[in-house]
């Protein structure tokens, strides 16, 4: 197999999340399309890409040798190139809209313009990829999902899952160059919906949102209740690892006493059903479960926080090689 670094990538879908990626691509010297119907989105990509290197070298993460790497490897094209350059292509991430129809569209066109061998990586967050294309793609081999956390130049974690008929040879190849471009990959052997981090998410949200529902705690304290415990110690020390820490004596003691008391909803959490219908969606609405100013400035927050936490964690790595 030839090396990483002389790779041809192709990002589809230049929206927030593929327009990121592409730019972790062509940042460590990968030949990488990034595709889009509409020039104006590539467009508009590129002034974001732009910004958001500013922001990188800001911070000491880059520098202008980065912002030239990413300018030499990154070829912005509409999607009706695709068979001009899909036989050269030995990956393609797809990340567009969470749509069947859509989704099937796209790997129509892969599956007539790809090379036989390239691998199809799917971005999306939960879909089951390979039942949607199970029609119009041949060698299913080559699907997997790499599903990519907001904002992938930021954040390190990549869920890749394997479907039934998912090759060795293709996991071992994503997991790789994920890798050789400095992710963390974190690996299913199977599809099962909300893979890792969603799954775990939607479980201990459903759990604090009944809780709040309950009137036991507000929103405000469950928060900070998780913030200033597992919150610290998550960047170095997993759940796994807490309990370990504790000695499974004890949390597995404490759990016979909170099994019987969790919430057990299966098809709907109502305090959600209540906040979406009150127009109370999260950070672009300026209030979920809780209160938000501009959306703007709050990214911007996030942004320069997650950029200093891993630089800390990054630090943590480095001891424990």
């Amino acid at each position: 197999m030839k090396a990483y670094k002389d790779f041809t990538v192709m990002v589809v879908g230049a929206g927030t999340m593929g327009l990121s990626m592409a730019q972790v691509m062509a940042a460590n010297g990968i030949k990488t399309y990034m595709t889009s119907r509409h020039p104006s989105t590539l467009t508009e990509a590129a002034e974001k890409i732009r910004i958001a290197i500013d922001g990188l070298i800001r911070e000491g993460l880059a520098d202008e040798h980065y912002r030239e790497r990413v300018a030499a490897n990154l070829f912005p094209i509409t999607n009706d190139r695709f068979s001009e350059v899909g036989k050269e292509v030995d990956v393609v991430f797809e990340t567009v809209v969470e749509n069947a129809d859509a989704k099937k569209a796209i790997y129509q066109q892969l599956n007539d313009c790809c090379r036989e061998d390239c691998i199809l990586a799917s971005n999306t967050s939960g879909m089951d990829i390979f039942t949607v294309t199970a029609e119009v793609l041949s060698h299913p081999e080559r699907l997997i999902i790499a599903h990519w956390f907001n904002p992938p130049h930021l954040m390190k974690l990549i869920e890749v899952v394997r479907g039934e008929k998912t090759s060795d040879e293709t996991t071992e190849t994503i997991r790789s160059l994920l890798e050789y471009v400095g992710k963390k990959p974190a690996v299913l052997n199977k599809f099962i919906p909300g893979f890792v981090v969603n799954r775990i998410a939607t479980v201990i949200n459903r759990e604090l949102y009944y809780m709040i529902e309950q009137g036991w705690v507000s929103g405000e304290d469950a928060e900070n209740a998780i913030r200033y415990t597992d919150g610290l110690r998550y960047g170095f020390e997993g759940p796994l690892g807490i309990w370990d820490f504790v000695g499974l004596e004890i949390p597995m003691t404490v759990a016979k006493g909170v099994l019987p008391s969790l919430c057990n909803y299966t098809d709907h959490m109502p305090l959600g059903d209540k906040l979406i219908a009150e127009g109370k969606t999260g950070v672009k609405a300026g209030e979920g479960v809780l209160q938000y100013g501009s959306m703007d400035e709050y990214v911007e927050k996030r942004n320069r926080r997650i950029i200093q936490m891993t630089k800390v964690m990054e630090k943590w790595d480095e001891e424990d090689r």
